[in-house]
């Protein structure tokens, strides 16, 4: 009689076929979506006592809330909205004590800001670009929500005149160093996002306010 050998019988090997189906999976470490947007460096500093986070884009650190620190307007009573922050007069915005190198942003530093992120000006105007939606919020805006990808988030708090309540929902407008504003807004039709300079005149206007200081 010939000796047999001894042979793992086929439902073991059915059973250690499956556990190594299983457990090599495990072994692999998952892989990042390559079309995902990383997300941006966030800091923080503080500016008339109160932090404000701080998001690197390009060569400049910008203030990614708006400010929202002593005098200015509130939205409506104060409580709805504080991702609006206040509304201030030229006169109040030239006066916030600002840390080192931190300043009112110029017309410059905003169109670097949005070209950072591809926006392209015609003169001092940019038409329907589908990359101001990386500059704007998620929420709040009536028509075109953005993605925020740049970490900057405007809202759409909109502004004041003459002591009048804000309308918000459709432009996100801030001072400028010279006097003048910044405003993106949403375009008539709904279709897109605008972003334009203004000669302001008159001291009955309130907008918001960011920082800015290079790297």
């Amino acid at each position: 009689m010939k000796r047999s050998i001894n042979k793992p019988t086929t439902p073991f090997l059915s059973i250690l076929f499956l556990s190594v189906l299983m457990t090599f999976p495990g072994c692999r470490k998952e892989q990042n979506n390559p079309n995902e947007i990383p997300a941006p460096l966030t800091t923080s500093v503080q500016i008339n006592g109160k932090t404000y986070p701080v998001v690197a884009i390009g060569n400049q650190l910008w203030t990614a809330e708006n400010y929202a620190g002593p005098g200015g307007s509130p939205y409506r009573t104060g409580n709805e909205k504080p991702e609006y922050g206040r509304y201030y007069t030229f006169e109040e915005a030239k006066a916030v004590p600002l840390p080192n190198n931190w300043r009112i942003p110029t017309l410059q530093d905003y169109k670097t800001l949005a070209e950072s992120q591809g926006v392209i000006f015609n003169g001092n105007r940019a038409t329907g670009q589908d990359a101001l939606k990386k500059l704007v919020s998620k929420t709040n805006w009536l028509t075109i929500p953005g993605t925020n990808s740049s970490g900057f988030n405007a809202q759409p708090a909109g502004y004041s005149y003459q002591k009048s309540a804000p309308m918000d929902g459709d432009i996100s407008e801030f001072w400028l160093a010279d006097s003048n504003s910044v405003s993106i807004q949403e375009s008539a039709g709904g279709k897109g996002h605008n972003m334009a300079f203004y000669s302001t005149t008159g001291p009955g206007y309130r907008f918001n306010l960011r920082f800015v200081r290079n790297k």
